[in-house]
């Protein structure tokens, strides 16, 4: 028998929200497996589900029904408290806007999922550090966001993500307040330390330049999964408009 090498597993999975006297399926009928070690990538139009789907994984939300297991755990049937474990010592979330701490140092800002986690000042400046220089920020460890470029706040917030050593990324468009080659870089370095670390991301955007680094691209459109495209697909399919375009 094969081994069962999923990490995420939703069943069926829906989140209905009521606004006045209107329910709204943000999310209807779900079902995906996310392997460990790969990269998925969540796009379509607004309101088509997809930053539900990454709340419902990131254990900030709770579906309507259906089932969401990341590993052993059922997230919709999980105890407050056991979410409250589950996303600091699991989970690892990079956010848009980077939402660091404006009046903290870098290390500092890195340092504080350690401290939450109850691990002593020393071990975790020494593992902040290490985070830092990691992703190549070694030298602005006492800089404050003010100080610092959008990149490079932006690896900041990815030194954070990693520091109880998660088993899982979640990005809500890392890039969006980035420009392209800035972007590019962020994106080659999450792609490196996916590949070195073992990491599984899920990440969310609109932008398929984005979403073309991933192993696998899910299309949401009204709370459900249109097609799921591989990059083996996708490719194949650069390389037949390639080809076509040359005939031309």
């Amino acid at each position: 028998m094969q081994e069962d090498r999923s990490l995420i597993r939703a069943r069926s999975l829906a989140r209905r929200y009521t606004m006045g006297k209107e329910a709204v399926m943000a999310l209807n009928g779900v079902d995906l497996d996310i392997q460990r070690g790969e990269f998925v990538a969540l796009v379509g139009p607004s309101g088509s589900g997809k930053s539900t789907l990454l709340n419902l994984i990131g254990g900030l939300d709770r579906p309507s029904s259906g089932e969401i297991w990341v590993e052993d755990l059922e997230l919709g049937q999980a105890s407050d408290k056991r979410l409250v474990r589950y996303r600091r010592d699991r989970i690892g979330f990079i956010f848009q806007s980077f939402n660091l701490l404006p009046t903290r140092s870098a290390v500092e800002n890195v340092e504080v999922p350690l401290m939450l986690a109850g691990q002593n000042r020393k071990a975790r400046r020494e593992r902040a550090l290490d985070l830092l220089g990691r992703v190549g920020l070694g030298k602005r460890a006492g800089h404050k966001p003010s100080e610092l470029s959008g990149g490079e706040m932006q690896r900041v917030a990815i030194a954070r993500s990693l520091a109880n050593s998660p088993a899982l990324l979640l990005a809500d468009e890392p890039t969006g307040n980035l420009d392209s080659k800035t972007g590019k870089d962020i994106l080659n370095m999450l792609g490196e330390l996916l590949r070195t670390q073992g990491l599984t991301m899920v990440l969310v955007t609109h932008d398929m330049n984005v979403a073309s680094h991933a192993d696998r691209v899910v299309h949401l459109l009204d709370g459900k999964i249109q097609r799921i495209e591989t990059a083996a697909e996708r490719n194949g399919y650069r390389a037949e408009t390639a080809t076509a375009e040359a005939i031309r």
